[in-house]
């Protein structure tokens, strides 16, 4: 009986916080409905994460989960400029979907400059500064998709992939599944260590032959020498002085020198990233400027972006329905997806950019005083560095001529 009370009184009160959740929710504007939603699937993301963590190394769903991440990570390297484009389009539908007032008369939020990103949303001044280049890549994979499908040369891949889901059977699909794991394992990983494996022998076998005497006695009072050496080392070296911390210097450069390389491509291609969008955006805009004009000059490009697709699909059925043969017909959704990646991508932006805000004037910056202090400021600085490059250049005619 007390159970039944205690049930009761649980579900009275789920009930009444499903309805005070409910009312709350009917007051919040659509953005802040997408926004809430954002919020609660990233929670749901991490909340997974932590129950996975929570788990033993050997217990079988983080086993499984393993052996799942382990192929969508491989899925992901091979299809990864599809799976880039995949991420801007969700940022870009993040960024347009923020768009009460409060959200549209701020300035953009940066992780460089410490601001806080809200969970399940993005770094609007990363997002910005790379959507010239997601345009530009999207564009040119969706013209490679196009030439793969419009071109007669695919047709084999096609008839592949359509006749193995026609005659799909899991028996099929474990065989399939074997045999990728054959790929990885043995043709490739197991090769290689067979591959290693018999130079070293052969390499050994060569150098000790019976016939060769001078080369194994060299070898093996070297290796005598070396262990000698090492022990010294070993037994004399205080371990917590320079020599040791030089050691570790120098095998973790060793090991951490991939990872060097990822940084300095990394960097590189931020700065690319930069550059463009310096051309496109401006890097003045960037900074001063609220959302709302970045908001109105990516809204704009996605409009066009949408009706150029609209159009070509337009007219070529209707030409299609009135029988007109279009001249090389497999080239225009090509054509049509790099004018969208280049044209739209980068000069349309830059020209939405540049109209928008010559015509607006100061309506979109959010602190006109800083803004004219902070143009004063660049205008001194180029006129610094025109000066000392005029004095340098005195200088060096002054030391030609004397």
């Amino acid at each position: 009986m007390t159970n039944d009370k205690t049930e009761k009184e649980e579900t009275k009160v789920k009930v009444k916080k499903e309805k005070v959740e409910k009312k709350d929710t009917e007051e919040l504007t659509g953005a802040q409905k997408r926004t809430k939603r954002q919020q609660e699937r990233a929670q749901k993301r991490r909340e997974r994460k932590e129950k996975i963590k929570q788990k033993k190394f050997y217990h079988p769903l983080r086993i499984l989960r393993g052996i799942g991440l382990f192929f969508w990570i491989i899925i992901k390297i091979i299809i990864f400029p599809y799976v880039y484009a995949y991420w801007k389009i969700r940022d870009t539908f993040k960024f347009l979907s923020r768009n009460d007032k409060e959200d549209l008369d701020r300035t953009l939020l940066e992780k460089e400059d410490g601001d806080t990103i809200p969970e399940g949303y993005i770094n609007e001044v990363g997002f910005l500064r790379s959507l010239p280049m997601f345009y530009f890549i999207a564009g040119t994979l969706g013209a490679v998709i196009a030439i793969f499908i419009s071109f007669d040369f695919m047709d084999p891949v096609w008839l592949a992939i359509k006749n193995f889901f026609v005659n799909f059977e899991w028996s099929i699909a474990w065989a399939l599944f074997v045999d990728i794991l054959e790929v990885i394992f043995v043709d490739i990983i197991w090769a290689a260590i067979t591959w290693i494996w018999d130079g070293i022998v052969v390499a050994v076998l060569y150098l000790f032959a019976g016939e060769r005497f001078w080369i194994p006695l060299v070898i093996l009072i070297v290796l005598g020498v070396g262990i000698v050496i090492l022990a010294v080392i070993v037994s004399e070296v205080d371990f917590s002085g320079k020599f040791m911390k030089k050691v570790k210097a120098f095998f973790t450069a060793i090991l951490t020198f991939p990872k060097t390389v990822w940084g300095w491509m990394k960097s590189a291609y931020h700065g690319f990233q930069k550059g463009i969008s310096r051309f496109t955006f401006g890097n003045d805009k960037l900074i001063h400027y609220q959302k709302r004009f970045f908001y109105r000059v990516v809204l704009y490009s996605t409009i066009v972006t949408f009706w150029i697709i609209a159009t070509v699909i337009t007219l070529v059925i209707a030409n299609a329905v009135d029988g007109n043969k279009i001249v090389n017909e497999a080239l225009v959704y090509p054509i049509v997806l790099l004018i969208i990646g280049f044209a739209n991508g980068v000069l349309l932006l830059a020209f939405l950019s540049w109209l928008i805000g010559l015509i607006s004037g100061e309506k979109y910056i959010v602190n006109p005083e800083e803004y004219t202090k902070y143009k004063e400021e660049k205008i001194k600085e180029k006129e610094e560095k025109k000066s000392a490059r005029a004095e340098k250049q005195k200088e060096r005619i002054s030391k030609k001529s004397g």
